[in-house]
């Protein structure tokens, strides 16, 4: 019996480094589609539109793993939570990587580097969710719940930062129409960050979620059980 309980925490080990991993290809993907953004590079947004697969694959073969877990382990209060909470963060995960593949089909619509090259708006929108998304991992690895509030204020930033850029690139198109086609991609970029920023907070609540039993509401601070 002792033997198959440390099978299991292996497995359990195994399953966490699955997740880890799987955060680190969609965190990449995110930076390399902002670098295809910014350079204008197309043999380099045509790679992270095939690498999504592998994200995808990543994520079936984890929620594969947990569902045998599931399955053959049955477990209970902590073990039940830990692993529900990985299944959703994978898919978050999943998720992440979309928004990078569709950075990156954006970037052949430009035909080059944006004129007058990224926004400001979208570069600190860009280092926010990335510093989100690895703040969100390392606090999953950590137990740490008290990442939850932080993720939240800096989200609540994030949104701030959109609403900018729509306020910016609408100005810039109504004064210059030919504006129109780029402002309009731009913006898809930009509504692909702010996802982003959603989908890191997502996280943070389970880890919370891992370690007390409840999430708490995004908007009100209430808890869900």
């Amino acid at each position: 019996m002792r033997q198959l309980r440390e099978g299991y925490r292996h497995d359990l080990a195994d399953l966490e480094q699955e997740l880890l991993a799987l955060g680190r290809l969609a965190d990449e993907a995110v930076r390399r589609a902002l670098w295809a953004l910014q350079h204008g590079a197309l043999d380099e947004a045509q790679a992270i539109v095939r690498r999504d697969d592998t994200i995808d694959d990543a994520t079936d073969a984890l929620i594969q793993h947990a569902m045998r877990l599931l399955a053959t382990q049955s477990p209970v209060a902590g073990d039940l939570r830990l692993i529900n909470a990985f299944i959703q963060a994978a898919s978050e995960l999943e998720r992440i990587g979309d928004y990078a593949e569709g950075i990156a089909r954006l970037v052949p619509r430009f035909g080059g580097p944006p004129p007058g090259g990224v926004p400001e708006l979208i570069e600190r929108m860009a280092a926010s969710t990335h510093q989100m998304l690895n703040q969100a991992l390392a606090a999953l690895a950590a137990r740490d719940p008290s990442i939850n509030l932080r993720l939240k204020h800096e989200d609540d930033a994030v949104d701030a930062a959109y609403e900018a850029l729509l306020e910016q690139q609408i100005a810039l198109m109504e004064r210059d129409p030919a504006m129109v086609r780029t402002g309009t991609f731009l913006l898809w970029v930009g509504h692909n960050l702010e996802r982003i920023g959603d989908r890191a907070t997502n996280i943070g609540e389970y880890v919370e979620y891992i370690v007390r039993g409840v999430r708490s509401s995004r908007t009100d601070g209430t808890e869900r059980r």
